[in-house]
């Protein structure tokens, strides 16, 4: 019998984090799970690691990706190997609180869902507690999320949680019926543009607010830097979707992706002003703020952002 729940969890130079994501998951009251861990070209001990625990349970099973592609790429290979009814994303810094794959399961089953999501708990690096992602009364709650409000609660510069971080259950034959797959272009953003693919082909998404998923908020992870290459590649995403005829019929919709798309080649042009200054290209530095005075007051707010991080005690400003 297939299992209910085929867990993925990408793992690079996870070695020391991996035995305790894996706890998390094979300690869930559901029992009819797999576990697919898929090495990303570590260069510690991850495979070893995973490869060890999988000898003590057949719940578990090591595919080794062709050097290091990106958590994308990694959980496109794990999807072809899986066999649940559901799909569950994890990965390696995170754990899953005991119960939430039956909850969300029967949820999911329930409300003839193919995407079913929960809260998060927020926790730093050392294991701190620091609340959760969203208040228990969240609209997402309560009604059905669609492709226009999900864009619109991602937007760079749109307060609150970014619904993009959630860590939703798929039900995978919805997932090989419309042949969906994360972009293997991206490291950052994956998981909203897939969600977002979803949304697209006509998912029913329902959520609930319990916390179900541990969220380590780690300084200086892969989600928190942006580089040039990154965001560049995330605009490519966007005109993509733009493109695509289901965007260019819903109006709101594609008014919400030029949002996001106009703060993504922001924050691009920021990058390129910051890295004129810091190399003393003064002309260039010039040319790109003449032509975008727009962008002062993030330069402003940037600027007093990296001040407040180089005094004692943090202090804030803003």
């Amino acid at each position: 019998m297939p299992p209910k729940v085929s867990v993925i969890l990408p793992a690079y130079n996870a070695a020391a984090r991996l035995p305790a994501a894996l706890r998390s998951v094979l300690n869930q009251s559901l029992r009819e799970i797999e576990v697919i861990v898929v090495d990303d070209g570590s260069t510690d001990g991850t495979a070893a690691v995973a490869a060890d625990l999988a000898t003590r349970d057949g719940r578990i099973r090591l595919v080794r990706a062709a050097g290091n592609r990106g958590a994308a790429a990694a959980r496109n290979l794990a999807m072809v190997e899986a066999r649940g009814e559901w799909l569950a994303l994890l990965d390696a810094d995170d754990h899953c609180a005991p119960g939430r794959l039956a909850r969300l399961v029967a949820l999911g089953e329930a409300r003839q869902a193919d995407v079913v999501a929960d809260n998060l708990r927020l926790v730093s690096a050392e294991g701190r507690v620091l609340g959760t992602a969203l208040r228990r009364d969240d609209p997402l709650f309560s009604t059905e999320l669609t492709a226009t409000t999900f864009v619109r609660r991602n937007h760079f510069f749109a307060a609150g949680f970014k619904l993009g971080y959630l860590k939703p259950l798929f039900r995978r034959t919805f997932i090989l019926r419309h042949g969906l797959r994360q972009n293997e272009r991206l490291r950052v953003a994956e998981d909203f543009h897939f969600l977002l693919d979803c949304l697209l082909a006509g998912a029913r998404f329902v959520a609930e607010p319990t916390s179900g998923y541990d969220y380590r908020q780690t300084p200086g992870s892969l989600s928190r830097r942006l580089s040039q290459h990154d965001l560049l590649r995330l605009a490519a995403a966007n005109r993509s979707l733009l493109g695509q005829a289901a965007v260019r019929a819903d109006a709101q919709l594609g008014n919400a992706l030029r949002r996001r798309q106009w703060a993504v080649l922001l924050n691009v042009n920021l990058l390129r002003f910051v890295a004129a200054v810091k190399g003393g290209e003064v002309l260039a530095a010039g040319s790109i703020f003449a032509r975008r005075p727009y962008l002062t007051p993030f330069l402003a707010f940037y600027g007093l952002q990296s001040l407040r991080k180089r005094l004692p005690g943090g202090q804030r400003f803003v």
